[in-house]
């Protein structure tokens, strides 16, 4: 099966970091969850949280600061071996999201979103 790297970089003021990068990952989920693969709801959101909060703390709160967040969907399949059998978890699909966080000093540098060719992209 071939191994598909996805990676997409975010440039963002600090303060939009948490809720679009909770935006991306869930609607990278939620396009498998409806796609060929299966995502357990139950702890789905805590872990996307979990990772999120990490995310977050990896990033300087007084200067720009860069980090990345990934997502590995993974297939089990049996390993044979001479005289055992094992399972392996293959990777399949991979999503790497850059984020390049921006701190802004004085709040009439804060970015504000324009629609931009059907995308939102910040004005600073």
């Amino acid at each position: 099966m071939e191994h598909r790297v996805i990676s997409q970089t975010l440039d963002l003021e600090r303060s939009f970091v948490e809720p679009v990068v909770k935006a991306v990952l869930h609607t990278i989920l939620f396009h498998r969850y409806f796609g060929n693969a299966s995502v357990d709801n139950a702890d789905v959101e805590s872990t996307v949280n979990e990772k999120v909060d990490e995310l977050m703390q990896s990033l300087s709160v007084s200067a720009d600061s860069k980090s990345q967040i990934s997502l590995c969907f993974t297939e089990t399949k049996p390993r044979r071996a001479w005289f055992s059998k094992s399972e392996e978890e293959i990777c399949w699909e991979e999503w790497t999201i850059y984020v390049n966080a921006k701190v802004h000093k004085t709040e009439r540098g804060k970015c504000h979103f324009r629609p931009n060719k059907n995308i939102c992209a910040p004005v600073c």
